[in-house]
């Protein structure tokens, strides 16, 4: 059978006149405001935000605008922090959780624990006025961290000679080229001990417990939401809606409370299309781990388990101390 090119002609122009016609309309769908923003500029006086805390906490400043925004909006009238975390570098966890504190002097704000809400996420969690989690939730972990690797006799083995030039006995402290001297040790025990007191300290202040009972319960231990209530570390059980019901009634709202999700506005070509976003480090770990699973391939499990220490190790030492939950990021 003989295809007929003006047919073909005719369905592609058909084709492609649907796909224009369907990213016009999202464009345009996109510059009007979606239904939650139409609320608010209906001057609606029952909503309340959401803030999503999730993954390895790296940086701060998303989050601190969102707080920002939502602190100066008057038609947010609560707020929930979302948190679904392991944890992550010291500074943004305390970061935020200063935010939060200065957020809870306007407006209510409550925690809601998902999966996960663990050593920084837990921190975050403690800048609220109260903290919901559900009966599973892993949390806790309330503790520092920090990770080096020793890969000085695998260097002796692929015979490489490596060479330091430094201005003090600690300036290339944790160095993966040699191993850690006593001195070195002591520094760094020092140093994260004074960062768990702070840590402490915060969870003191907002669970209202003795330092003795948060010493008691912040040796690293992690706990479920229905532990950690037990030991006064949340509040209540119970998912988002329990926390939105609670904080609703708290913040004086009548009838079904409009939710706002910090953030949540897509471009038309990406709910078309649909979102693939790929950052640089999210390539740097594909390449990590095909390079992990190159040198399992080669020296087995053991080499595997090697370069993964000498990673972590690597990435610990760029970062600093850590509120997370161990092996959460590797």
């Amino acid at each position: 059978m003989k295809t007929n090119p003006l047919a073909i002609i005719l369905g592609l122009s058909a084709f492609f006149f649907v796909v224009f016609l369907a990213v016009a309309v999202g464009t345009v769908m996109s510059l009007s405001p979606n239904r939650s923003e139409r609320k608010l500029f209906g001057k609606k006086d029952n909503s309340i935000g959401i803030i999503e805390i999730k993954g390895v906490i790296t940086e701060s400043k998303k989050a601190l605008d969102q707080i920002d925004a939502f602190a100066e909006d008057p038609l947010i009238k609560a707020v929930i922090i979302r948190i679904n975390s392991p944890g992550g570098a010291v500074a943004p966890s305390q970061e935020i959780y200063d935010a939060i504190k200065r957020l809870g002097k306007k407006k209510p704000t409550y925690s809601s624990m998902g999966s996960l809400a663990a050593s920084g996420g837990y921190y975050v969690a403690c800048g609220t006025k109260k903290i919901f989690a559900n009966p599973g939730t892993i949390t806790g972990s309330i503790g520092v961290i920090m990770q080096f690797a020793d890969a000085s006799k695998l260097l002796q083995f692929v015979k490489v000679n490596p060479y330091n030039i430094k201005t003090g006995k600690f300036k290339d402290i944790g160095n993966p080229n040699r191993e850690m001297s006593t001195d070195e040790k002591a520094l760094l025990q020092d140093m994260i001990d004074n960062v768990l007191g702070q840590f402490r300290r915060a969870v003191a202040l907002a669970r209202g417990l003795t330092m003795d009972k948060v010493i008691e319960v912040s040796d690293g231990r992690i706990f479920s939401g229905e532990q950690a209530k037990e030991i006064k570390l949340v509040d209540e059980l119970g998912g988002l809606n329990e926390t939105v019901e609670a904080i609703a009634k708290e913040a004086g709202i009548n009838g079904k409370p409009r939710l706002v999700y910090a953030g949540k506005k897509k471009r038309a070509i990406e709910k078309f299309f649909g979102e693939f976003e790929e950052d640089e480090e999210s390539r740097s770990d594909i390449g990590a781990a095909g390079l992990g699973a190159l040198v399992r391939d080669v020296f087995g499990m053991a080499g595997g388990s090697l370069l993964g220490a000498v990673s972590s190790s690597s990435a610990t030492h760029m970062v600093g101390p850590l509120f997370l939950l161990p092996f959460a990021a590797q």
